[in-house]
């Protein structure tokens, strides 16, 4: 499928020769005319060396003909004085009507705390960000119209722009310095195992909604070290210790949704269904207050063949932080389910025909999304 959109990472190499400039480009930069330095921009050639990585790399990724239109441009940008400058100066330059490059909507994404002035944040930290802001992008305009520009920015961060790109198979463009050629790093699966992922979701998906988690909270008994050690990362604080996913867990974690989202329908059909019709189905909801309200879903819940019916109303589970409305996967088959709509912590458990963990898991996203209109 031809391409629409293009993220882009975001070094200083434009700013950098902006200052060393002794021309009108360089005074016009010293007095902080942004127009003026726009405009004397577009008069360079787009591959001249003094437009900076991002303007080069764009040109030949241009040049390649891979847009089938040139829609949307995101740059990805430090959260420094210096990033919000270049981010400001870039987006003027691709919103020009003079530019032959130009893109219809051209915005620049801070990378809140994205600094690289601490090795170690930069590694636990930071790199995360990255992998949330191209997912996010990838959520917005699907994985098949999104090619990313790797060439701006920190080494590492370049670096893990790629593996991120590779992962959520998206073609990924570096420009080497030096080089007039564009290099394209295609696309490729990385070692995937869906099964641990679907048999551990609650598991990954609370540590993305909460952040740092109290480990003591969580359930790793049947997690093997190996998997600890390189998808969470930990932290004492004050005594307790904390774990997060880690930049290579959440990128895990994106991954494997995006597989699961393109085979649930296969996984689900190898699943039992249950032929009972509808209305025949038990619904237990005890008589209290939000009644009315589980009595509709659960009629909408049992509409769906792999489910058996509503075991029961559950206690009441407190406000939502977000819309996942699935509480917890039980291997017996049955599933806990809130009431996202409202803050009132309406909730049931509903009996489905999942024989073991990961099936219930499988059972579970696909009611969350057609029953609750949300999606993993």
């Amino acid at each position: 499928m031809m391409k629409n959109t293009l993220i882009c990472t975001v070094g200083t190499s434009l700013l950098g020769n902006l200052r060393r400039d002794k021309g009108e480009l360089g005074q016009a930069f010293d007095r902080k005319n942004w127009n003026e330095v726009n405009r004397l921009l577009l008069q360079r050639n787009n591959t001249d060396r003094a437009c900076g990585a991002e303007i080069n790399s764009i040109a030949r990724i241009c040049d390649r003909g891979i847009f089938s239109s040139r829609i949307h441009l995101i740059f990805l940008v430090s959260d420094t004085d210096d990033g919000l400058r270049v981010g400001k100066l870039l987006q003027m330059y691709y919103e020009s009507r003079e530019n032959p490059d130009r893109f219809d909507e051209v915005r620049y994404q801070v990378l809140e705390g994205l600094k690289d002035n601490d090795a170690n944040e930069f590694a636990t930290k930071e790199l995360k960000i990255l992998v949330v802001e191209i997912s996010r992008g990838v959520r917005s305009h699907s994985a098949e119209t999104i090619a990313i520009n790797a060439t701006g920015g920190y080494k590492a961060q370049i670096s893990f722009a790629g593996t991120i790109g590779q992962a959520l198979e998206i073609p990924v463009y570096y420009l080497f310095e030096g080089f007039s050629e564009i290099i394209e790093l295609p696309p490729q699966p990385i070692a995937l195992n869906l099964e641990f992922w679907l048999k551990h979701y609650s598991l990954f998906e609370h540590c993305d909604r909460e952040g740092e988690v109290e480990k003591d909270s969580l359930d790793f008994s049947d997690v093997e070290p190996t998997y600890i050690q390189a998808l969470f990362d930990e932290a004492k604080i004050d005594g307790t210790t904390y774990v997060a996913l880690s930049a290579t867990g959440l990128l895990f974690h994106e991954r494997s949704r995006l597989q699961f989202n393109r085979q649930n329908g296969d996984r689900l059909a190898c699943i039992p269904e249950d032929d009972t019709e509808p209305e025949q189905k038990k619904v237990s909801i005890s008589n209290h207050h939000g009644n009315h309200l589980l009595q509709q879903r659960a009629k909408r819940v049992c509409q769906s063949k792999w489910v058996k019916g509503i075991r029961c109303s559950l206690d009441w589970t407190g406000k939502r932080k977000n819309k996942n409305p699935i509480l917890k996967v039980h291997p017996d088959g049955t599933v806990d389910f809130a009431l996202t709509e409202t803050d009132e912590g309406f909730s049931f458990k509903v009996q489905t025909t999942g024989r073991n963990l990961e099936e219930t898991q499988i059972i579970a996203l696909a009611l969350a999304e057609r029953y609750f209109d949300w999606k993993p």
